[in-house]
């Protein structure tokens, strides 16, 4: 009864704004998935809305543009449609697809202040690799249980057992805890002529996203701020196929296997992500 209240006052008013209550705890790379999917959602003649929340701040003031896609709480009336699902729409074929994202990184993300950033980074040569190794909350509070996974030994395996026929001219690794990086991955330097641990002490956030973004080569982590940043590299330059990523994902479900991936990145699935 009430339900059928609030859709015919919303006829009334013809006012039929979807709204998404975005869970307060997405960061960056979740968050973009809700932007993609209220992009979808207008390509296709929607009136829909996420609920802006605080951890918005950051990616709305790299990518103004997202904003369009926003409501605050005190602009909710009683009678526009919740979604309250708890769904992240992260499936990649299912929730969006390639053409949809390219779209949206092409129309929503790619603006001419990023591109003035993109500029300033030296552009990619083949022989370069970037490696994104998330640590941070993945690796406190207990959460290694859920996330966590030998990151030295994996990335052992990949130049084992994909490239070991490979020379590399640069090898770039990026990650939320260099200095974890530079103890454990100076190894390294015994496949390339050039190893990196780049710091950026300004705006390091938007400066890591681009540097990875800005790669033709990748090993990704276990994380949406990785996904994002090779989707903006595979439309950049075409390297799904140069994109390596682990197969797991998280041990919150029964299924512990990534679905965000594209299905033309080099899934690693041989590697034993819980020794």
């Amino acid at each position: 009864m009430k339900n059928n209240i609030k859709k015919a006052i919303a006829i009334l008013l013809k006012d039929d704004l979807q709204i998404c209550i975005t869970p307060k705890g997405a960061r960056w790379g979740n968050l973009l998935y809700f932007f993609l999917h209220a992009f979808i959602k207008e390509k296709n003649g929607k009136n829909f809305k996420l609920l802006y929340t605080t951890h918005m701040a950051e990616v709305l003031k790299w990518f103004p543009d997202l904003k369009k896609f926003t409501i605050t709480e005190k602009d909710v009336k009683f009678y526009h449609q919740k979604d309250a699902s708890n769904n992240f729409y992260q499936i990649f074929g299912e929730d969006f697809g390639r053409d949809n994202l390219y779209d949206f990184i092409k129309t929503q993300l790619l603006t001419s202040s990023i591109k003035d950033l993109l500029q300033n980074i030296p552009e990619p040569e083949n022989d370069w690799l970037t490696i994104n190794i998330r640590r941070g909350d993945f690796y406190e509070k207990g959460n290694t249980s859920l996330y966590g996974y030998d990151q030295i030994g994996f990335v052992k395996h990949i130049f084992k057992t994909r490239f070991s026929e490979k020379n590399w001219q640069k090898i770039t690794v990026i990650s939320d805890d260099m200095i974890w990086c530079e103890e454990n991955f100076f190894f390294l330097n015994r496949y390339s002529k050039i190893l990196e641990f780049p710091e950026f002490k300004e705006n390091t956030i938007i400066s890591s996203f681009l540097r990875i973004s800005k790669s033709q080569n990748l090993i990704l982590s276990n994380s949406t701020f990785s996904f994002w940043a090779a989707y903006i590299s595979n439309y950049l330059y075409g390297s799904a196929e140069k994109t390596y990523c682990p197969i797991f994902g998280s041990r919150r479900m029964e299924n512990t296997d990534l679905y965000q991936f594209d299905p033309n990145w080099q899934m690693i699935k041989d590697f034993n992500f819980e020794s």
